[in-house]
């Protein structure tokens, strides 16, 4: 995340070093710790992200402050000049995490993990990748793997879109800004509350607020209350009035001081106790976050001798302050690549996470930040440097994203997509299927579809061939369901699920059957009477029915259905978008309902996998010395799914009649 204005710069234009406040990179030091934090351990600051609207006030005072000071003194706002010192700060260090993310995904991402990466890293180099994710939108299956290396960048391009379009907007008003301060920082203010408005207006209850959050239009506060600051700080006038008065007598420097104390507690404790899914925050809390936010940068420019002031400027801040952007450049990436399939999990994973990320932002601090900015190739060649090195990587990109990087089909979302047998898809170490290949056909949600592609990618190796019906998103329940507040609607795509199942079981009629769901059943649900929660009579009476109302329906023709329990899903290493899936009580309950069904129903047998996956309710993350779970923690990767496979194979290879009367 870039505050792009530095004590050098500004001593360059003449406005003199006391300008410079080293409070500011402390504040944004906490902002950029807020934000590691998030992505790191979001349980731990489930609201961590207001670190970046935190970055957005600061960012919007010192270009403010900048614009404003030039346009006093000058009578004019050198457009040119402005850009430049952008490009040298920003383009370097951004072309060269793309470049090297682009080359990391080509080895270590799925095609399905890449499908997206190509529009969203052209986005992120051309700074409009905010606008890229709404109109494109994630396809479901960064929710079967990893999210994007380069999702962060978006606030990079919220942020470079205003450095474009608010120095035109100040050399257009360049005289009533010299005359009128006040009132543009007021009409900056109005502005503030119209993107809040137009983010409330946006973001429909109980719905996804992305659209909301990532616009320009409606995220733009943290920058305009920065802006609304920065103007009166950058004119000599109203600054040396609210100045003298903040410091006209100790009772009201304390006041202040206080005030700014409890404004960033206030804001540490709504990182803590928020989330992303709180409705308030896209209601006029984001607008809350700003102005206490701002408030802390006023009392820290104008009371250096404050507490909150002596203790944000601590060089240890400071220091982490300066390479806030480059964190923020290289934590996110790290992220994703460095997974518990390295075998860290926990505090090792985060200390490891923390580490390399340090690291790679010292390195890019250094060796690329630096030295365009201030150092050699700044002396030597000003911005035409920047925007060399830029280009040059920008060419390197758009090799990537068109050979190793393209994006490749999309497997499909069901398993009913699936050629019909012997061969699904070509599969790893393919074999001639004979007379022992075992049909076996996969109903249920993503979960069974997962293990379902796994099984059909390593036929060959597993002597089967799959088929079914199990679809991407698809519950036994049909209704929508609720977490955390938010609903989710059932895809359209899940009804007529009957007669999609019936036609796989005719088309397949030696098949084993396996049933494999829960992962929605969990949640809460919408019924035409209301929400039904877990606890409830209603609750278990629903899954109960829909559970036999699906069983019913496979074990018609007199076949055995395997059903899966429900495992112990993780927490998972992302913020949890379903946190009720990892509730030990709730994986209880349910899988209490299927074995009362199954003990109700002679053709069905369950399957129990946790003593496997689970030991003792236990989640494992390694068998074997086998990986077993994508990086959303919720569904089985390919390895992981050909682990379960050998383990589930002799149990489907006995005859099936020697289940039909349950023991």
């Amino acid at each position: 995340m870039a505050t792009t204005v530095t004590i050098s710069e500004e001593r360059r234009r003449g406005s003199g070093p006391e300008l410079y406040v080293a409070g500011l990179d402390g504040l944004r030091a906490i902002a950029i710790g807020a934000v590691v934090v998030f992505h790191f351990a979001p349980s731990v600051l489930p609201a961590g992200f207001l670190g970046v609207d935190l970055f957005f006030v600061v960012s919007g005072f010192l270009i403010g402050r900048l614009v404003t000071r030039e346009i006093e003194r000058s009578g004019t706002v050198s457009l040119r000049a402005f850009w430049v010192r952008r490009a040298r700060r920003l383009l370097p260090a951004l072309a060269t995490v793309t470049v090297v993310v682009l080359s990391v995904a080509a080895v270590k991402l799925s095609n399905d993990e890449m499908h997206d990466l190509r529009a969203q890293a052209i986005g992120a180099l051309f700074y409009c990748a905010n606008w890229v994710l709404i109109f494109t939108r994630s396809n479901y299956f960064t929710g079967l793997g990893r999210p994007s290396p380069v999702l962060h960048l978006w606030t990079l391009a919220l942020e470079e879109q205003f450095y474009v379009v608010f120095p035109l907007v100040m050399f257009a008003a360049r005289r009533t800004v010299a005359r009128h301060p006040v009132r543009v920082a007021g009409m900056a203010l109005a502005g503030a509350v119209a993107s809040t408005a137009w983010m409330g207006v946006l973001v429909v209850p109980n719905s996804d607020p992305s659209r909301a959050y990532l616009g320009s239009d409606s995220h733009a506060m943290g920058l305009l209350v920065g802006v609304a600051l920065g103007v009166l700080a950058g004119s000599e006038r109203p600054w040396r009035t609210f100045r003298a008065w903040a410091g006209s007598g100790a009772r009201r420097e304390r006041a202040a001081s206080h005030v700014a104390i409890a404004s960033l507690v206030a804001i540490l404790l709504i990182m803590r106790v928020a989330a992303d899914r709180t409705f308030a925050l896209y209601r006029g809390g984001l607008l809350v976050v700003s102005v206490l936010c701002a408030v802390i940068v006023a009392v820290v420019v104008t009371q250096p001798t404050a507490p909150i002031a002596r203790f944000l400027r601590m060089p240890w801040l400071v220091a982490i302050g300066l390479r806030s952007y480059s964190l923020y450049l290289w934590h996110w990436p790290v992220r994703v690549f460095v997974t518990p399939a390295s075998g860290l999990d926990g505090v090792t994973l985060f200390v490891a996470r923390l580490l390399a990320s340090t690291a790679l932002a010292e390195i890019s601090f250094r060796l690329i930040e630096r030295p365009f900015r201030v150092g050699t190739v700044a002396r030597r060649a000003g911005g035409r440097g920047a925007v060399a090195y830029f280009a040059a990587l920008t060419i390197v990109a758009a090799a990537l994203v068109a050979t190793v990087d393209a994006p490749k089909p999309l497997p499909p979302t069901s398993l009913a997509e699936l050629p019909a047998a012997p061969a699904n898809i070509k599969p790893k170490n393919a074999t001639l299927t004979n007379s022992t290949t075992l049909r076996v056909d996969l109903f249920g949600d993503s979960t069974a579809f997962a293990l379902g592609i796994g099984g059909a990618y390593h036929a060959g190796e597993l002597n089967i061939t799959v088929g079914g019906a199990a679809q991407v998103g698809c519950a036994l329940t049909e209704s929508d369901r609720v977490s955390e507040g938010w609903v989710m609607a059932a895809p359209k795509q899940c009804l007529g699920w009957e007669a999609r199942w019936r036609a796989a079981m005719r088309n397949d009629p030696d098949a084993r059957l396996v049933l494999m769901s829960g992962a929605w059943e969990l949640l809460d649900q919408v019924t035409p009477t209301g929400v039904v929660s877990f606890g409830t009579d209603a609750w278990t009476a629903l899954n109960a029915s829909s559970l036999r109302s699906a069983l019913k329906v496979l074990t018609a023709d007199g076949r055995t259905v395997f059903l899966f329990e429900v495992p112990c899903y993780g927490a998972g290493d992302t913020t949890d978008a379903f946190p009720a899936r990892s509730d030990p009580r709730r994986i209880a309950a349910l899988n209490q309902i299927f074995s009362d069904v199954a003990r109700s129903m002679p053709s069905v047998r369950i399957v129990h996998w946790r003593t496997l996956v689970c030991p003792g309710g236990h989640r494992v993350e390694r068998i074997r010395g086998v990986h077993l779970w994508k990086p959303d923690d919720q569904h089985l990767d390919s390895a992981g799914s050909v682990v379960i496979w050998k383990w589930l194979l002799p149990q489907l290879r006995v005859r099936v009649d020697r289940f039909r009367t349950r023991k």
